[in-house]
């Protein structure tokens, strides 16, 4: 499509939405409508116009000289950015000219990056100055644009990709980092204290706000996992080698015991099979192991031995990375990617995903995640299984299997800031069974009876759009008639609210908000926090997170606390973008009202995963709470009270209670063991570090890590055998 500001062989300059898809040529003329910019005049004469973007950015510079009286604030704002443009492209192209014209760009730069400087001190028109027929408009339409909703809400909580994640290896491990993403929230602290004027802040002298241009600060150097990190084994390690039978009895307990409840991938009668293998393996005739088999049995191993070395001060380090090597070596390597999936491969890729999980490696996981969600997808596991050859027994495991890596990618999504790739309206798998495993298979039969009976009524319920998001309200409790709490009961809950979730991350942080108008994102939040609301009350008193908690946790006081981790995840992405809306144009007090409460409860939501971790430290807390992702919870309630004290008009919470939540966190994470660990309380402590001395608050002893050191051995130091198979071990 051509410009309509395109006559032929001319250019003329104005204010035009088309211009980006004009073409310009070496023969076109330029023809200004107004005063030429100085800048203009001296780019002409070394680069020429024979460069399009150039010529469109050059276009911004000349509309940017306009008084700013005569543009309204979206039009300033958007000029300014392009501006920014139009410094970048000069400084690309400044090493591919000439040396007298590469110092004359420079010169251009310099009195580029000055007028951008006094150009951010002067104020923008206020609604008062707009023209008169645009304020009867917007009165008459008793609402703002979307986008201007969002220029005044807050322009970070858009995706969209400021630097180069090419070039640098520590980049490419990081990867693109949505808005959802504590990482990403973390930035925002730190650009947020650089953009403020010190009159701001109480007390303070009026200073001169700091330029900080958009991408200044790299989004992986805010990131606190551990992606950067080699994984790769550097010394021979055989596949066949499993550790002694009391030791690896040990791990697959700890598994069963911290893990399996939450991601029930793996049938309940796996741990019988291990019994039995071992107690073969005791007696000298321990049969065959299928290869796949044994490798999910070594990722188990790993994902115990991350848990016990987190856990226990004086567990080595190293075992947990020579398992998941076995495992890798039994088919979960390259090949698995040309290899027609089956149930026991995808099995191993979730729990692969989860041991990359849980020891940081997030990229890593979100990555295997999704090559096991696509396999699923193949086998059918996200729509009803009605094969009358399955039992239900198997049926409920290809349930559990489904719904644990949808749970995993949730929570990946989440920490990552990258889109799903489930679509939720194409799935029709049913929920999980609300009864224990432990529960003879005549109930769960039962069970799947009734299910199917219901199966035109329940399927539409489990999921709903962003754009629908009350229509399953009247389905969300999940409290089967006469059941008590039990973990099919927990692990019903999780996927409740992980759908939930779900539609927070579509309605607010996705790229279709852009368009959506505010009182539609009101409305929508309003919802949501009515429908956790409704989860949370639907659920067994047993396990209700708002519960009061002992010292001293059952097991159903464990599911309780790992539902309030996950709810308070929910509570605060669903409330974080009205944290930091300030100078709101709200159409009435109501609105500013909403804005400020969804802004404490953001807060509040922050306050009780801290308030949830005992007082004194102890690794105890691995055993109640989600140890495979605890500091992305801790980093969640962080972030966000730094951000309500880098934004202290948008909340009501008083400092006090932020800085005691962010010192209380940063404590726990001197304390922690591994590496993440240590990376998060490095960062939470520098994005402190400023935020600090506004505050006038001591963190000197803050600084130095008190994890106690350890004893670094290899696996092989717990004895091994190798056996040689008489028969199969298959996973049902």
């Amino acid at each position: 499509m051509e410009c309509p500001c395109l006559g032929k062989g001319k250019l003329q300059f104005h204010d035009c939405k088309d211009l980006n898809k004009g073409r310009v040529d070496r023969k076109t003329d330029v023809e200004f409508h107004g005063p030429v910019p100085d800048i203009t005049r001296r780019v002409l004469h070394p680069i020429g116009w024979h460069d399009y973007e150039l010529v469109r950015v050059l276009t911004v510079a000349h509309l940017v000289s306009l008084p700013q009286d005569q543009m309204h604030r979206r039009e300033a704002k958007v000029v300014t950015e392009q501006c920014h443009q139009l410094a970048e492209f000069l400084k690309d192209i400044r090493d591919r000219v000439s040396a007298e014209d590469g110092d004359r760009i420079t010169d251009i730069l310099d009195e580029i990056d000055e007028d951008l400087s006094e150009n951010r001190l002067t104020p923008t028109p206020t609604p008062s100055h707009l023209d008169v027929d645009d304020r009867r408009g917007s009165q008459e339409s008793g609402e703002l644009s979307g986008t201007e909703y969002f220029e005044h809400h807050e322009t970070e909580a858009l995706d969209l990709l400021d630097e180069d994640l090419h070039s640098k290896d520590e980049a490419r491990s990081t990867g693109f980092i949505g808005k959802s993403s504590e990482v990403q929230w973390l930035r925002a602290v730190v650009l947020a204290q650089h953009e403020r004027t010190d009159t701001e802040w109480p007390g303070s002298e009026p200073q001169r706000r700091p330029s900080v241009a958009p991408g200044s600060e790299q989004i992986s150097s805010f990131s606190f996992w551990a992606d950067c990190d080699d994984v790769s084994v550097n010394f021979y390690v055989d596949p066949y080698e499993l550790p002694q039978p009391d030791f690896a009895e040990h791990l697959i307990r700890c598994y069963m015991l911290r893990v399996h409840d939450s991601f029930p991938i793996l049938p309940r009668n796996f741990e019988e099979q291990t019994r039995v293998y071992f107690t073969a393996l005791r007696a000298g005739n321990a049969p065959r192991l299928n290869l796949k088999w044994q490798a999910i049995l070594n990722l188990v191993f790993a994902i115990g031995a991350n848990y016990s070395y987190l856990y226990n001060k004086d567990w080595p380090t190293g075992d947990a990375n020579v398992f998941q090597a076995r495992a890798r070596a039994f088919g979960l390597n390259e090949a698995s990617l040309t290899t027609h999936a089956d149930v026991p491969r995808i099995q191993g890729l979730g729990l692969l995903a989860f041991y990359w999980l849980s020891i940081g490696q997030v990229s890593r996981a979100w990555t295997l995640v999704g090559v096991a969600l696509r396999s699923a997808f193949s086998l059918g596991l996200h729509v009803r299984n009605e094969d009358p050859s399955a039992s239900a027994s198997k049926r409920q495991t290809l349930v559990q299997t489904w719904w644990s890596l949808y749970s995993l990618e949730r929570m990946l999504s989440i920490i990552t800031g990258r889109p799903s790739i489930i679509v939720d309206s194409c799935c029709s798998v049913p929920l999980p069974v609300a009864v224990s495993e432990e529960d003879p298979a005549g109930e769960m039969e039962a069970a799947h009876s009734m299910r199917t009976t219901n199966a035109s009524s329940s399927t539409s319920a489990i999921f709903s759009g962003s754009s629908n998001i009350a229509s399953n309200a009247s389905q969300t409790s999940i409290r089967p008639r006469g059941t008590h709490a039990n973990s099919g009961l927990y692990f019903r809950a999780v996927v409740q609210l992980s759908i939930i979730t779900q539609n927070i991350l579509t309605s607010l942080y996705s790229a279709g908000t852009m368009i959506r108008s505010p009182t539609d994102i009101q409305q929508d939040t309003s919802l949501l926090s009515q429908r956790l609301d409704q989860w949370a009350s639907s659920l067994p008193q047993q396990i209700r997170p708002d519960e009061p908690l002992r010292k001293t946790l059952d097991v159903s006081g464990r599911e309780r606390m790992l539902l309030r981790f996950q709810l308070c995840s929910a509570r605060i992405l669903l409330t974080r973008p009205c944290l930091t809306a300030r100078r709101q144009p709200w159409r009435d007090a109501n609105d500013a009202s909403f804005s400020r409460r969804m802004a404490d409860s953001c807060i509040e939501a922050a306050s009780t995963i801290i308030a949830s971790l005992p007082d004194e430290y102890s690794p105890q807390l691995y055993e109640q709470c989600p140890w495979w992702c605890l500091v992305h919870h801790i980093m969640q309630a962080i972030s966000v009270c730094l951000l309500g004290l880098s934004h202290p008009t948008s909340t009501s919470c008083e400092a006090a209670k932020m800085i005691h939540c962010v010192t209380t966190a940063i404590r726990w994470l001197q304390m922690m063991k591994g590496p993440v660990a240590e990376r998060a309380h490095r960062i939470a402590l520098s994005c402190f570090e400023g935020l600090a001395r506004r505050y006038a608050v001591d963190i000197s002893g803050l600084w130095n890590r008190r994890e106690l050191p350890v004893m670094q051995q290899p696996v092989s130091n717990t004895p091994a055998e190798v056996h040689q198979p008489t028969h199969e071990f298959f996973l049902f």
